[in-house]
């Protein structure tokens, strides 16, 4: 009942979406480690090149406008290279013949209209220029090679509208997306192909490169290919610094590179950048917040397609197996195990499940970490305020049941390790007293029942409470006799000669003050004591309708009979040979010989105390 709770408890967390801030987290920081530890599935395809515009760099040579001339040679170079896909990360969304004619229009405002038509048209005109400088050589080129243009939202190039007349272009969308994980916090991670609008910019490119669509998706970004995608500055391609046969067959992304503007945080905590084989100055290696251009981005996307090395996501079903497995061996350890242990092993396996689930996501499949690894920790905060509650009771329950036979801190000792078994019944070493009253029959037939009773209260009273303060348990009270046995103690053998030398020194000194002079006259109380140590059954013994704890086996027989043998032996105290070895020499031990026991196939030696 309990695991079920647990796992319901958890998987709560996927209906109400609480695990996707965690497992975003995580998801960060397997990717880190696998980066880290080289375990990254780093298999380039070799199809994609990335092709930056530095914004910063360019305009520090001409005004950006100028671009459009710089992307329409670009194409042109790239037709001649062989290249068989191009992507256009850029959005030229300005006509720069309107652009130009409106600013000329502007500055020439107070002139006169003859100069300022003439100023207003020949800025058109260069505008014009700039304009065909690009559209021209896409209409070109395209009848040759591929052209995917990206559109993002209401920005969408100027010549958008006859789009659809350029012969082997493709319109798609340039959106990236974490694809949820961890509710939009812009860390790209995963990439949602199919959003209802026009198709993603890697499909695109992934379809043009190998002539079939992407059969699954989201696509999680494989980033350990980062460094093998090879990356050149649009000035080193301009300037011929790059040979012709880095671009053929293959499918080439320009997009601005730039500090400001589509930027977007990666799950790594390191700048990743394809490698620049012109200037080493930007290297996979290279430290900062894990950020990343767009064009990359996209690169990525369509290396991590075309490769096969997206993660596989482990299916709901999977997950939940897991989870399930988890709570079992939580509860597994807890039920076996002491607290502190189980804990350990709740722990250890936790971080089991970390490494495995570590090597299987560097190796292709995504198991999600949380809430699995949440669960164990749920098992334990359930099982023990549940099982502190029942063993309470159980301890209550003791406590009424002994609380009338014994003092309670023996019985604090006795339940310490298993109330349960101590009502059930269990094998344990004890040590064994039995004590009767001499003459008892003589005396009860002198004297009234009232008053022998009263006697007997009175004396076994003093008796007990030096059986208790030695730790021992008074099971039962036989007559003018009483049996008590003696478990809980470091050496229980010396507590019950101890108790037994104890309640002798008692008798006599009540005797000598006459504390029973009330009730049995001048008659002197004397008693004998038989102590043996073995293996008895310790539980309730009887009927639904009346039971008895007490212990039994053949080491109680033994002890009663040697408490029958005092009298022969002329000893108050006779201790067995089995006792006397486990209370070891902290007595002064006298042997009283070897006697006949009935029951027992050899005789056995008996020892006293001193005078006793």
């Amino acid at each position: 009942m309990i695991t079920v709770l647990a796992v319901l408890i958890c998987l709560g967390m996927y209906g109400a979406g609480l695990q996707k801030g965690l497992e975003g987290r995580a998801y960060d920081r397997r990717v880190q480690l696998a980066d880290v530890l080289g375990l990254g599935r780093n298999a380039p395809g070799g199809q994609i090149v990335v092709v930056g515009i530095d914004e910063r760099s360019f305009i520090r040579k001409k005004p950006l406008l100028f671009v459009y001339d710089d992307i329409g040679r670009f194409l042109r170079r790239m037709d001649a290279c062989g290249a068989r896909t191009v992507g256009l990360d850029v959005i030229l969304v300005h006509k720069q013949s309107d652009k130009l004619k409106d600013a000329a229009a502007g500055l020439m405002a107070g002139s006169s209209d003859g100069a300022k038509a003439d100023i207003v048209r020949a800025m058109e005109e260069v505008g014009e220029g700039l304009d065909r400088s690009v559209l021209g050589p896409i209409m070109d080129v395209s009848e040759r090679m591929n052209i995917v243009q990206v559109v993002h939202g209401d920005m969408v190039p100027f010549y958008y509208g006859v789009s659809p007349f350029i012969r082997n272009m493709v319109i798609a969308d340039a959106a990236l997306t974490d694809g949820g994980l961890t509710g939009n916090d812009g860390v790209i991670r995963k990439q949602v192909l199919d959003r209802g609008v026009s198709p993603s910019f890697a499909s695109v490119l992934y379809r043009l490169s190998t002539g079939r669509q992407y059969g699954r998706g989201p696509v999680f970004l494989n980033y350990a290919l980062t460094g093998s995608i090879p990356f050149y500055r649009l000035d080193d391609v301009m300037e011929g610094r790059i040979d012709r046969g880095a671009f053929s067959g293959k499918t080439v992304i320009l997009g601005y590179i730039s500090g400001y503007e589509d930027v977007h945080a990666t799950p790594l905590k390191r700048d990743l950048f394809p490698m620049d084989t012109v200037k080493r100055d930007a290297s996979p290696s290279q430290r900062g917040g894990g950020r990343m251009p767009g064009p990359v981005i996209h690169g990525i996307i369509a290396e991590t397609m075309l490769t096969g090395t997206s993660l596989t996501e482990a299916p709901l079903g999977a997950n939940i197996a897991i989870l399930a497995f988890l709570a079992a061996s939580s509860l597994a350890a807890i039920s076996l195990m002491r607290p502190l242990p189980a804990i350990a092993a709740i722990v250890g396996l936790t971080a089991l499940f970390f490494a495995v689930n570590l090597l299987l996501f560097a190796a292709g499949s995504y198991v999600h970490i949380f809430p699995q690894a949440l669960v164990p920790f749920v098992v334990a905060i359930l099982v023990y305020p549940y099982r502190y509650l029942v063993e309470e009771r159980a301890r209550r329950k003791v406590e009424k049941v002994f609380g009338y036979y014994m003092d309670r801190n023996v019985l604090d000792r006795l339940i310490e390790t298993d109330p349960e078994a101590l009502l059930a019944g269990e094998a344990r070493d004890v040590s064994i007293l039995f004590l009767d009253i001499r003459n008892f029959t003589v005396l009860s037939t002198q004297r009234e029942a009232r008053q022998v009773v009263r006697f007997l209260n009175s004396f076994f009273g003093a008796v007990t409470e030096r059986i208790q303060e030695r730790g021992g348990f008074v099971n039962k009270f036989i007559g003018d006799g009483l049996l008590a046995f003696f478990m809980t103690g470091q050496n229980p053998a010396a507590d019950a000669v101890s108790a037994a030398l104890n309640i002798l020194d008692e008798t006599r000194r009540l005797n000598d003050e006459g504390r029973f002079r009330e009730f049995i006259g001048d008659w002197q109380v004397s008693v004998g004591i038989g102590i043996h140590h073995g293996e008895v059954i310790l539980g309730n013994i009887g009927s639904h309708r009346k039971m008895d704890f007490t212990i039994i086996g053949e080491h109680v027989n033994i002890a009663s009979r040697i408490e029958g043998l005092t009298k022969e032996a002329g000893a108050a105290l006779l201790v067995s040979s089995d006792a006397r070895a486990a209370a070891a020499d902290v007595f002064p031990w006298r042997e009283a010989g070897e006697f006949a026991l009935k029951g027992v196939d050899r005789p056995i030696s008996l020892y006293t105390v001193g005078e006793t």
